[in-house]
């Protein structure tokens, strides 16, 4: 394993990166190629992980990014199991963990990790987000609750959001200063590698989504405060590898949820989970199923294909 900026190797690296990645090899080199300059003035080290993918990632990683430390999974164990992977082995001052489909600005990552060098009470920060058209992606929101769960999945919240905007989601609505939350995204979250030694890393139940929802709430747990750091900006290409098992994804999503809950909820709330498990699987499997149906139709000639404009 090398550092990805030369410095005393005796010395552990300001900066420790964790990337999963999943079939997102395009993704995951500019994610790579964004890093250097992300992380000017940090010593560094970075590791991949990767989840048994079929579209050739590690053996660009391999050959392309040789200086990075790449963990080779024959399954594909989730995103929480396959941080702590990595995790178990970082030796920076700070951890961060990356999705593959983000780029870092440069200097972002710098920025949030002298900012947590500065602000020792903070145990984890997120920076604003942007959508691949340089669109605000909003990050750091408040903890969720079964009702904003039952809005969301039935649709009501967009609703409400183009009435009231996303203030009752966020607890703001102004996504250029710094500001205080309750969690940030996983795609792009740095925390003191001395909280993750006293609260613990990623809990290994979610297999996927709410995990860095419950490690923030920990965090805030033990004391320490959540910080959204818009001065530090990157591109994150949502959903990247997501989409590509969109219904299993979604059932991944209704069952992390039940198990954040489970863990973090009153007894209300861990009910009021299961009604929104309920009614949001049978929502989407209602919605695949409609889908389906119609591509069998348009396969035999029932229902036409719309004409080309």
């Amino acid at each position: 394993m090398m550092l990805t900026h030369e410095t005393d190797r005796k010395l552990a690296p300001d900066l420790s990166i964790v990337i999963v990645s999943y079939n997102t090899r395009d993704m995951l080199r500019d994610c790579l190629n964004s890093l250097h300059h992300a992380t000017m003035s940090l010593s560094t080290e970075v590791y991949v992980v990767d989840n048994n993918s079929s579209d050739g990632s590690a053996a660009m990683v391999k050959s392309e990014f040789p200086e990075h430390c790449l963990i080779e999974n024959c399954d594909n164990p989730g995103f929480a199991r396959a941080n702590n992977q990595a995790l178990a082995n970082c030796t920076g001052r700070n951890l961060l963990i990356l999705n593959p489909d983000t780029v870092a600005e440069p200097m972002s990552l710098t920025r949030l990790s002298q900012y947590l060098d500065l602000h020792k009470d903070v145990g984890a920060v997120g920076p604003k987000l942007l959508n691949t058209d340089g669109t605000l992606q909003e990050n750091g929101r408040t903890f969720p609750n079964p009702l904003r769960e039952f809005l969301g999945h039935t649709g009501i919240r967009n609703l409400l959001r183009g009435a009231r905007g996303p203030g009752w989601e966020y607890g703001r609505t102004d996504f250029d200063v710094v500001a205080d939350t309750d969690s940030v995204t996983g795609a792009c979250l740095m925390l003191p590698k001395r909280v993750m030694d006293q609260v613990g890393p990623l809990d290994e139940q979610f297999f996927m989504f709410y995990e860095e929802v419950e490690w923030c709430w920990r965090i805030k747990k033990s004391g320490f405060r959540i910080v959204y750091v818009p001065e530090s900006r990157v591109i994150h290409h949502w959903m990247g590898s997501v989409r590509q098992q969109s219904r299993v994804m979604t059932i991944r999503l209704f069952q992390s949820m039940l198990i954040y809950y489970r863990k973090t909820g009153s007894t209300s709330q861990q009910m009021g989970s299961y009604v929104v498990y309920g009614a949001g699987y049978i929502r989407n499997e209602l919605l695949y199923l409609g889908v389906a149906a119609k591509r069998i139709l348009r396969r035999i000639g029932v229902v036409k294909p719309k004409a080309n404009a």
